[in-house]
């Protein structure tokens, strides 16, 4: 029922009842805030072809609501979480409002959503979260995260020989993709395999054997 809430149900609703759903003890005002963004979001997103979804709700069900499983899974004790290839920022910019506590970077290479982005982190007023224009496939300002999380839009072979460069030692990869046999390097373990509000969409987590990430 919960992929029908795009047509029949407002942003919060959504958010809402999947957070209860989940059991997160997540504040209302937090839940009001990644409503108000899907709103915002949605319309000044898809004007400028960075998602194909124009409405809030769409927005919420499609793309935000799925991280609250990875806040659900890994907690709210992160530091540094990274989204790679953003796109319309509705998952990173919603981690950084349910996890205050965190500091997000959302890297993209384009000047342009870097730009929205921007916009977005301003008019919400979100002071833990930035972006990094930087070519994911280039060098790289040497920066490690403890949660690099990402949308599979291309293979899992290509993102992985990407996304371990950004990882600290003892860091997580979240990755959301449709289920499909795993294709990770030997030097990760998947630590998850999680089901979302999305049947499309899994919620797989890898870490390096021994790490902190890969005890949760």
């Amino acid at each position: 029922m919960l992929q029908m809430f795009h047509v029949k149900h407002c942003s919060r609703s959504i958010v809402e009842a999947i957070a209860d759903d989940l059991g997160l003890q997540v504040p209302s005002a937090r839940l009001q805030a990644c409503s108000q963004l899907a709103d915002w979001l949605a319309p000044a997103a898809a004007k400028l072809g960075l998602t194909q979804y124009d409405t809030g709700p769409a927005v919420m069900a499609k793309l935000m609501a799925p991280g609250l499983y990875l806040v659900r899974h890994m907690g709210d004790t992160l530091g540094r979480i990274a989204e790679i290839g953003p796109g319309s920022g509705a998952l990173g910019l919603g981690l950084s409002m349910l996890l205050p506590a965190a500091d997000v970077t959302l890297l993209d290479r384009r000047r342009r959503v870097c730009a929205f982005l921007d916009l977005a982190i301003k008019r919400f007023e979100l002071s833990n979260c930035h972006t990094l224009c930087v070519d994911m496939r280039g060098p790289t300002d040497g920066s490690h995260y403890d949660l690099v999380v990402a949308r599979a839009v291309a293979s899992s072979a290509e993102l992985f020989t990407v996304l371990p460069q950004f990882l600290a030692a003892d860091g997580a990869i979240a990755l959301f993709q449709a289920a499909r046999p795993p294709e990770f390097p030997p030097e990760l373990s998947q630590v998850a395999h999680i089901a979302t509000n999305l049947p499309e969409l899994w919620l797989d987590i890898y870490a390096r054997p021994g790490g902190v990430s890969a005890a949760r």
